[in-house]
């Protein structure tokens, strides 16, 4: 356990939490666009930072996945349902949406990957600085 608290490095740990959260509930719902009846999800933040997070999406099917499987919620993110319209089997995923959302958690997660390397670096080098 450190002797300092770093807020920076905790507030990246949640971002890249975040974004792993929300990658498995972007690929869960790539997964099932053709699945009759599935509707599409999304892993939002709070609007408060401070609120108690709770992860729990809606299990349409007894065959889905529990969130019991999903790592610890770090990042105050809870699941929201998608309220866009369905096609005639009840879907309502839409693919192109799904990917867009994929590749912008891509680049966060890759930026926040890219600062916390470097503030890492930084403060390796601070350590040695007299």
């Amino acid at each position: 356990m450190p002797l300092i608290k770093d807020p920076v490095t905790d507030l990246l740990k949640q971002v890249l939490g975040f974004a792993n959260l929300r990658q498995d509930v972007i690929a869960s719902n790539i997964a099932n666009a053709n699945t009759p009846g599935y509707k599409a999800f999304d892993l939002v933040l709070r609007s408060s930072m401070g609120a108690p997070a709770n992860l729990e999406p809606i299990r349409s099917s007894p065959r889905h996945m529990s969130m019991d499987a999903t790592p610890s919620n770090p990042s105050g993110a809870h699941v929201e349902r998608s309220r866009e319209p369905g096609r005639l089997d009840g879907n309502n995923v839409n693919l192109d949406e799904e990917l867009m959302k994929m590749l912008k958690n891509r680049v966060n997660y890759q930026a926040a990957m890219e600062f916390y390397d470097r503030w890492g670096k930084l403060k390796q080098v601070a350590r040695h600085v007299k």
